[in-house]
């Protein structure tokens, strides 16, 4: 089973990377945003280290005599590369880098394979519940629910989410598994429609997670295993509860960032826009440029679903290191202006706004000079 896993995660995880790889350059356009004050590759160094990284990979799917050390090697270089850069932290890197960790710890004989069968049960019912959970929330039912295809529900449209969450607890037992099981997969049948013929068609990059979802979810659950989330408890058990069951509640009092709660398509992460002058705009491709509206605004979402592929990385913090490296492309103050909104009630469609500009940045990049 290992195997197969091993396998299905990595060509999932590659393929994706390959969709989005101008993510995964650092010599590019848009701002790389590094975690830390990290020393950042470039030029043939980093081409080295991405080829290194896609063999590693690809070793670990074909080769499995040395499978073991070269799946070291491939989580070492994810967790390099997403170091050098926050927007690469998309929730199906980490969930895939996550459940990788539990097969190397299985290889290097840390765990037997039903505790890491365990441990990837733990995650899937987690990234179920607390995806569904987030949802609960009337930035979702307002604003992304109405261009799904499902029928207006009025104040029961809250019901749709809460199933989800429903659904991922029924994995949990034999009785509601398989029904769990099915009705989840035709939840993933809906994105993927929704990515390939509706209103996601910008995130085409969700394509190989949500089949290798789909193909995991049947392999870990259509089966009559008893689950035993908390009886003979291990310190693998305990981590993989914290990280996926416990974590992501701490989201609500803002302890624990948005993705790794599962929340990518909530509804109620911060949205950032940007407002910028004619000259500034030459900092943009064309394909950006088609995005501006009238009033030379653009989401950071579309900004980067043009240039990288993916969603930004939607926390406040790391829109102001985005403001900051865009403003030392700026010729004045009001070159570049953002404005981020949050949305400060869970079931009041109402969003708080906040306005930066570059010269306050020297000053204090936390404070708003503006707010409403």
């Amino acid at each position: 089973m290992n195997k197969k896993l091993q396998i299905i995660i990595i060509i999932s995880l590659l393929a994706g990377i390959l969709i989005c790889f101008p993510l995964w350059m650092n010599d590019r356009v848009f701002p790389v945003l590094p975690s830390f004050d990290f020393f950042v590759t470039g030029g043939l160094l980093h081409f080295s280290i991405l080829s290194l990284f896609f063999i590693s990979g690809l070793l670990s799917v074909f080769d499995f005599k040395f499978s073991t050390h070269s799946l070291f090697l491939f989580l070492l270089l994810i967790l390099f590369l997403c170091l050098q850069d926050q927007s690469r932290w998309q929730p199906w890197v980490y969930i895939f880098f996550v459940l990788l960790a539990f097969i190397f710890s299985y290889r290097c004989k840390m765990i037997t394979e039903k505790t890491m069968l365990t441990l990837f049960r733990i995650a899937f019912i987690g990234i179920y519940f607390w995806s569904g959970i987030h949802k609960v929330n009337a930035g979702f039912i307002t604003n992304t629910l109405p261009e799904l295809i499902v029928p207006d529900l009025g104040p029961l449209s809250y019901s749709i989410p809460l199933i989800e969450a429903l659904l991922g607890v029924g994995l949990i037992f034999i009785s509601t598994r398989k029904i769990s099981v099915l009705l989840l997969l035709g939840m993933h049948f809906l994105i993927l429609y929704e990515v390939i013929f509706g209103f996601f068609t910008f995130n085409t990059v969700i394509i190989p997670w949500n089949v290798a979802m789909m193909i995991l979810l049947v392999l870990l659950f259509w089966n009559k295993e008893a689950i035993h989330l908390f009886s003979n408890p291990s310190v693998s058990k305990s981590f993989a509860i914290f990280l996926f069951l416990i974590l992501p509640a701490t989201n609500f009092f803002n302890l624990w960032p948005g993705y790794p709660s599962f929340n990518l398509f909530s509804g109620k992460t911060a949205k950032a826009y940007l407002y910028v002058d004619e000259d500034f705009k030459t900092n943009f491709s064309s394909k950006t440029l088609s995005k501006f509206d009238d009033e030379n605004r653009i989401s950071v979402h579309s900004y980067s679903y043009s240039e990288l592929n993916v969603p930004f990385y939607s926390e406040k913090e790391v829109y102001l290191q985005l403001f900051n490296k865009l403003c030392e492309r700026s010729s004045h103050e009001f070159s570049v202006v953002m404005e981020i909104k949050t949305l400060p009630h869970l079931f009041k469609n109402e969003w708080a706004s906040e306005s930066y500009f570059c010269d306050q940045l020297e000053n204090d990049s936390r404070t708003p000079l503006l707010s409403n």
